[in-house]
């Protein structure tokens, strides 16, 4: 029997898009980049056409959003992104400038793969920017909470394709948990799940933010990545035992978007960029 010419396209087009880093839609997101910034969330190929004009000059800087199953600051609102990027963006960091590129994800993950679906979406946002000129050594993944597991996966899957990550609070399920009913006695095989893969990612340059007190991301459950050669983990304490680690913000889980976060940890973070764009070093 013949194949309808009609399947045979559509297995190709399949077969295709499985064969890619990240899947065939075109990434969506809003380009942060003073006088060339977007106006509104638009199709990555139109923000390198406006924001990049000249690909290979900036630091580009890719910011994962949390889940899009709810809570504070999870769904696609390029107006929530922390402000240090938003000034990075307009003043630049150690002389360059800054392009900051706010990711809306299309993806919904899986519950048996979690983080998958949207780590390959990064790597396909990584594919079109290398494509248009822009050097990996200049990229950076950001995110919180659940697009700091993204970004902490799309190392593990694509390392060699940006230079570190920066993330803050990562988590591995909680929100899906909360949002499919499912009780949380699933969370010890959630965990599993996450930590082999990132243990996996042998390699991995990331800053890793962790805040005591956080009941949605515990700090204990990532302290395992402080083992990697080019991993930092700092730990944000409550010192006086109030159960607040900001005046202005009371839940630990958000303190990424605090005056003390500003204040306290941001120059440690333009120091880790500074560092990585000369000094990282890719395993053979």
């Amino acid at each position: 029997m013949r194949a309808h010419p009609i399947l045979i396209v559509l297995a190709c087009c399949l077969l295709a898009a499985c064969a890619s880093g990240g899947g065939s839609r075109e990434p969506m997101v809003q380009a942060f980049a003073d006088e060339n910034s977007t106006d509104g969330v638009v199709p990555l190929s139109q923000a390198i056409a406006t924001a990049l004009p000249d690909p290979a000059s900036p630091i580009v800087m890719i910011y994962n959003h949390g889940t899009d199953w709810g809570g504070h600051f999870q769904d696609c609102d390029p107006r929530s992104m922390p402000s240090f990027l938003k000034r990075w963006s307009r003043k630049g960091l150690g002389g360059r400038e800054v392009v900051v590129l706010y990711l809306c994800t299309q993806e919904v993950e899986d519950r048996f793969v979690m983080g998958k679906a949207r780590s390959q979406e990064n790597e396909a946002l990584l594919d079109r920017l290398i494509a248009a000129g822009v050097p990996p050594r200049d990229i950076f993944l950001l995110g919180h909470s659940g697009g700091a597991s993204t970004s902490l996966l799309t190392a593990e899957r694509a390392p060699t394709k940006f230079n570190s990550a920066i993330v803050s609070a990562p988590g591995y399920g909680f929100a899906w948990l909360e949002t499919e009913g499912e009780s949380y006695a699933w969370m010890p095989v959630e965990y599993d799940k996450w930590r082999r893969r990132l243990e996996n990612a042998d390699d991995m340059s990331a800053l890793v933010f962790l805040y005591e007190g956080d009941i949605y991301a515990p700090p204990g459950d990532a302290l395992f990545l402080g083992n990697k050669t080019n991993v930092e983990v700092v730990t944000v304490r409550d010192e006086d035992g109030d159960g607040r680690l900001c005046r202005d913000e009371p839940e630990p889980h958000f303190y990424w978007w605090s005056f003390c976060f500003r204040t306290g940890q941001l120059e440690e973070v333009e120091a880790f960029v500074l560092d990585r764009l000369e000094h990282r070093a890719w395993l053979p």
